[in-house]
Parts: structure tokens; sequence; C-alpha cells
């Protein structure tokens, strides 16, 4: 890991080098495309009621990305090659992308090695330089495995290790396709792991586009797991059936911005749900008011597990490479009486 962290300082320190190479448009600069981004913020939650629940705030690093991509293969006749290698240096590093994508024409395609997995729109659809809010839904990030707080007990940054075929059909006159459509297999245990239990997640989803700035989607997943210390209950069963299911629906246009989903599913016997509506409007091209309302509870047969948060965001970029977004969430938790005041604030600078 040492290794990793050092070849990938030495690829920031050349960065600029290699932007120069770049502007000069030299031929070879398609195979070997770096880029990166560094999101660092601040952060403090007030309860406002309850004295022993005031956070003084803490500064902390969110991601630190550096990534190599490019095309080893673009040809009419033998279709698309494309590579990408992604590693985060904040808190542990670690190799989040490595995969091969072969687009043998628009309707077919394959890819293989650790990328997003297609369940849900926000985890695939929506990058972290992208989303309107500073934190993923409640959904992403408690039913997709994006971060610690998952159900499963994984964090695998909606990420896993695994094969996908993928396609688009139906083009039309102003260039987008009616239909894209993701089945995938992937391992299940999280990023950089190899299948240890030899049961594997499968995973479907299919988008539908009436309009270029506007698509609907249904996703699916069932999952064989291991057992957990999260429910041992449970562990008299030889396995757990994880299953995900759920749809939404996204417009992004050129003023406007609107995004809804809903998810279902089981984990350890439980039954989770999640929900969350988002909106917003570009004031200017480079700056943007948002709001957000997010459900999602652990076990949907009983009172007691929900969360409920409200959000709003405004997103400013002043420069191409600069983005700075300041969130403010009211938040609603299991077992307490009085509502978290949370406000956030991120600066993203990308290479």
């Amino acid at each position: 890991m040492k290794k990793l962290t050092t070849i990938l300082l030495l690829l920031l320190a050349a960065t600029p080098f290699v932007r120069t190479a770049q502007a000069q448009e030299h031929a070879w600069m398609k195979y070997i495309k770096p880029s990166g981004y560094f999101q660092a913020g601040y952060t403090v939650t007030n309860s406002f009621t309850d004295h022993n629940n005031i956070d003084n705030g803490s500064f902390y690093i969110k991601r630190a990305r550096l990534s190599i991509s490019g095309d080893l293969l673009q040809s009419d006749k033998f279709g698309r090659l494309e590579y990408k290698v992604q590693a985060d240096l904040a808190n542990s590093p670690k190799l989040v992308d490595y995969w091969l994508k072969y687009t043998i024409r628009d309707e077919i395609g394959i890819q293989f090695g650790q990328f997003k997995t297609p369940l849900s729109i926000e985890n695939s659809e929506v990058v972290p330089l992208k989303l309107e809010m500073i934190e993923y839904s409640l959904l992403v990030q408690r039913m997709v495995r994006m971060s610690t707080s998952d159900v499963s007990g994984i964090s695998a940054t909606g990420r896993e290790l695994g094969l996908q075929l993928y396609g688009k059909i139906g083009k039309m006159a102003d260039g987008h396709h009616v239909v894209r459509y993701n089945v995938a297999v992937f391992n299940g245990n999280g990023i950089n792991k190899m299948d240890d239990d030899h049961r594997k997640d499968f995973m479907a989803r299919l988008m539908v586009y009436p309009f270029k700035d506007l698509y609907v989607s249904g996703y699916y997943m069932r999952s064989l797991g291991p057992h957990s210390e999260i429910a041992p209950e449970y562990n008299d069963y030889d396995y757990f059936i994880y299953d995900r299911y759920g749809g939404g629906v996204s417009y992004n246009g050129k003023h406007a911005w609107a995004r809804a989903e809903y998810m279902a599913g089981h984990t350890f016997g439980w039954r989770n749900e999640g929900a969350y509506v988002t909106a917003g409007y570009k004031i200017l091209p480079n700056l943007g008011v948002g709001a957000r309302v997010d459900y999602f509870t652990t076990n949907s047969r009983e009172k007691g597990y929900a969360q409920l948060y409200y959000s709003g965001a405004v997103n400013w970029s002043p420069f191409k490479w600069l983005r700075l977004q300041l969130n403010y969430t009211c938040q609603q938790q299991p077992g307490l009486n009085y509502p978290l005041h949370c406000i956030n604030f991120l600066s993203s600078i990308s290479l």
C-alpha cells in the first residue's frame, strides 16, 4: 500500500505537465489520462435541546482520489476498449476502481473488474463531483453498501468486484437512446476482496428515456450472505438472503433538476425501506440551490427504526476546478425526541 501511495503522489505531481501535453494534442494522450479530485470540509451538529449532543465541529477530508484512464482501442469496426484505475488516499489508502470495459457496439458491451454497481440511480449515475448534496441519500448510504452505516455491515463505496453486461437500444434523432440496461454478477464481499463464501450477487437494471433529459429506472438485487454479529438471533440459518428492489425517476434540465427513488429489501430478516425526493434550480450556470427529503427505516414492520432528514443546499463553482457546497440538515433519528441540526461545508478541487 505504501508503494501505491508513492506512485499516486508522483502521478499527482506530474499532472500539470501531463495537462500541458494534452493541450498540445499528442496522439498518445488518449491512452493515458490522469485526473483526480480532493474534497475537504467542516461539519457541526447541534441539538439545541440536549447539551450532551452538541458537536463543536470538525474539519475532515472526505475524498482524495487520483485515477488513470484511457482508450486502448477505439474503432468503428471493432468497438471501444477502455480502462480505469482509481485510488482513494483519504483515511486508509485503497484502490476503488480497476476495470476494463469493452463496448462491442451500442447494444452490447462487457465490463470486468471493480466498479460502481448498477443498484439505484444515484449510486452509479451521480458522481461525487456532480452530487447536488454533500452526502448521498440514506437509501444509498444504507442499502447499496456505500458507507459504514450500511445495514449489511459491508462498506464498499457502492462498488463490487465482478462482471457486467450493458448496452443501449433505440437511438433517437437527438442522439439519446430510449433504453439502457445492466445485468451483472459480483462477489458481494466488498471492495478488494475475493469471494470467500462462494455465493454471488446478481443485479439487473433497466432505464427508459422518454426524453433526453428524463428517464425512469427499475432495479433488482439478490444476494446470499454470511452470518453477522448484527443479528445473532438468525445464526441458526446457513445463510441470509439479501434482496433489494426499487426504482426511480430523474430529470436534469438546463435550469432545473429533480430526482426521486424508492428501494426496499430484506437483511437479516428485517425489511428495510428507503426513499428520497430531491430537486433544485440553477440560478446561474455556476450557482444552484436545492432541497431533499430523505427517509429510511431499518425495519418497516415495527415502529421506532425510522430516520427522516430535511436538507437544503447551495452549490457554487467560482472556477471550473473549484466547487463549494453548503448544506443544512434537520435530522430525526431513532430514539431521539428532538431533532439534530447539522451544518456541513465541503470544498472540492479537481485536477
